[in-house]
């Protein structure tokens, strides 16, 4: 998946097959639905069209389908029925235009990490049941909720955007950050965003998005999901840190257990294909994982049966 500004620039990528979802950025202007017709795969696959709808300061379609408060907004004002109903509505207006997936909601606790008002509070409960209503509220919808930034970096201090962003130890987090999304997960969640943070204990200074101790051992693992796992940007600090461009992040995302890497540009594209086709013909990406990973993107997409030719 690579985050594009207009459906266009994902469009030779899609063409191509080197893609099967791109995520917009920016604000978004004119006529969407038509762009996002216009790019279609030539091999019957279903693209995965991300938004980015959080609410406040993370909203990009805010021109086309109104402004939604921010989720700190949202919770000090509301119920989390009426968020979930708010988001339902918000989804139904994403998939008329022919979105599928929307990258949110948050379930940090706290505002850490440049979070801001993105996170629905300080309170784990509270965050819960904010964050499980408007999961439920874009399913209903139609679309795949999700949820982010595992394993919640609200209590960091340091923005993953910028560079390294390190978080609480893996046996604090289990005891708060986590909760929300054992929650979630328990609620039947089907996707999660894997973070770029740092856990003491787990990663060994390794961003979470980029270790298989995090993805495969902690989420998959203790926390039994086996949804689909989605890396935030690859393109941030926190991995440039790590010397790796976003192509050789992609592959190492994967090998630890993603089933999508977020590319943060169409020019990494070409690069990032190329390096997970040469893993898959070596093995180093086990065949096994890759079938399961496989499966997870076509069971999102509605693809049921055996993998089309």
């Amino acid at each position: 998946m690579v985050l594009v500004s207009a459906p266009a620039a994902a469009g030779d990528l899609v063409a191509s097959g080197k893609i099967g979802g791109y995520a917009l950025t920016g604000d978004q202007q004119g006529d969407l639905h038509a762009a996002i017709a216009a790019v279609t795969p030539k091999n019957g696959l279903p693209v995965l069209v991300s938004g980015d709808e959080e609410g406040g300061t993370v909203q990009r379609l805010r021109a086309a389908l109104g402004l939604l408060p921010s989720a700190a907004k949202m919770a000090a004002s509301g119920t989390a029925a009426q968020a979930g109903s708010r988001f339902a509505a918000y989804a139904h207006k994403m998939a008329d235009l022919g979105f599928a997936m929307n990258l949110g909601p948050s379930l940090d606790v706290g505002s850490g990490s440049g979070l801001g008002t993105r996170s629905f509070g300080d309170d784990v409960a509270t965050v819960s049941e904010y964050g499980n209503a408007v999961i439920a509220g874009v399913r209903e919808a139609g679309l795949v909720p999700v949820t982010k930034h595992w394993p919640g970096i609200g209590g960091g201090a340091s923005d993953p955007h910028a560079g390294p962003s390190p978080v609480a130890s893996i046996d604090q987090l289990r005891t708060r950050d986590l909760v929300p999304f054992d929650r979630a997960i328990a609620a039947g969640v089907p996707a999660i965003m894997v973070s770029h943070a740092a856990v003491p204990g787990l990663t060994d200074g390794v961003p979470a998005s980029l270790s298989r101790a995090a993805i495969t051992g902690e989420l998959r693992g203790r926390e039994h999901f086996d949804g689909l796992v989605v890396t935030d940007s690859l393109g941030m600090g926190a991995v440039s840190a790590q010397k790796l461009s976003d192509a050789q992040a992609a592959v190492v995302a994967i090998e630890a257990g993603a089933d999508i890497a977020l590319v943060s540009d169409p020019k990494f594209v070409v690069d990032a294909h190329r390096l997970l086709l040469a893993a898959i013909t070596s093995g180093e990406l086990p065949a096994a994982q890759l079938d399961r990973s496989i499966a997870r993107v076509l069971i999102v997409k509605g693809v049921k049966g055996p993998c089309p030719p």
